[in-house]
């Protein structure tokens, strides 16, 4: 007796056309998803502007650095740099004594992945490395440099460089990963208010007309790198003291690394 045939009906051959451009559709999407986004070729920044953290440097050079100075700058910059991630934005700032609210950048760039978050099956980590630093952190020490050996300003303007950063469009509250590293001796000097003719009186502060203009820092990270001095103008404690009741106002998470 023959075998009765067993034929696929339209169900079945439907099902299979189903599944197959399930398959292809989700084919594209994984390609689509895991292509890297357009950046800007002179910063490596994404240019749909969605930086993944953006963390500022502010350097003040109104004293000048020790030589000495440059083994701990080397390594704090060093830490910034490679705890960026993938598209992560640095920008280097210093006041400026001629225009205080309008701070200089010295340099303003995105990394382009360090070894450290490379995949080793997927990626090479010494071409990542090698890349990461020719493009990203080479010039950047070599920015830093210039800027310690800068010659020195004549006045400090540091909480007016603060509030021109928290006015930057790239530093609203929208972006993640808001930073910002001081690398100063802290002594607020300029014609709204300066340490050396008020002390670093944080009652004083409100009463001038600096305070007019406090930054907006709510969710941001600030930490200062205090540069020694051999002979400070004011107590350490004071001036440490006066910063924290200044980033705490203006809704920073504050901390002092030295």
């Amino acid at each position: 007796m023959a075998r009765r045939r067993h034929t696929r009906g339209p169900w079945f051959w439907r099902g299979a056309i189903g599944a197959m451009l399930t398959g292809v559709f989700g084919l594209f999407a994984l390609v689509a998803f895991s292509q890297p986004p357009a950046v800007m070729p002179e910063t490596s920044c994404r240019v749909d502007r969605k930086d993944p953290a953006h963390t500022i440097l502010l350097i003040d050079q109104s004293d000048p650095f020790n030589p000495n100075d440059m083994d701990w700058v080397h390594e704090l910059v060093n830490d910034e740099a490679r705890a960026l991630p993938k598209y992560g934005k640095l920008t280097v700032m210093v006041p400026n004594a001629a225009d205080p609210y309008s701070p200089k950048v010295l340099y303003a760039a995105c990394s382009p992945g360090s070894a450290a978050a490379a995949n080793p099956i997927t990626q090479n980590p010494k071409m990542i490395e090698q890349a990461w630093q020719k493009k990203f952190y080479q010039p950047l020490v070599g920015t830093v440099e210039e800027a310690l050996m800068d010659k020195e300003q004549p006045s400090s303007p540091l909480s007016e460089a603060l509030y021109t950063i928290s006015d930057r469009a790239d530093f609203q509250p929208q972006q993640a990963g808001r930073r910002v590293v001081l690398v100063s001796d802290l002594m607020q000097h300029s014609s709204g208010f300066s340490f050396y003719k008020m002390g670093a009186d944080y009652d004083a502060y409100l009463e001038s007309e600096l305070a007019e203009t406090k930054p907006k820092l709510e969710g941001v990270d600030v930490v200062a790198r205090v540069v020694p001095r051999q002979i400070y103008d004011l107590p350490v404690a004071d001036v440490k003291g006066f910063w924290r009741a200044y980033f705490t106002d203006a809704g920073a998470t504050y901390g002092s690394v030295n």
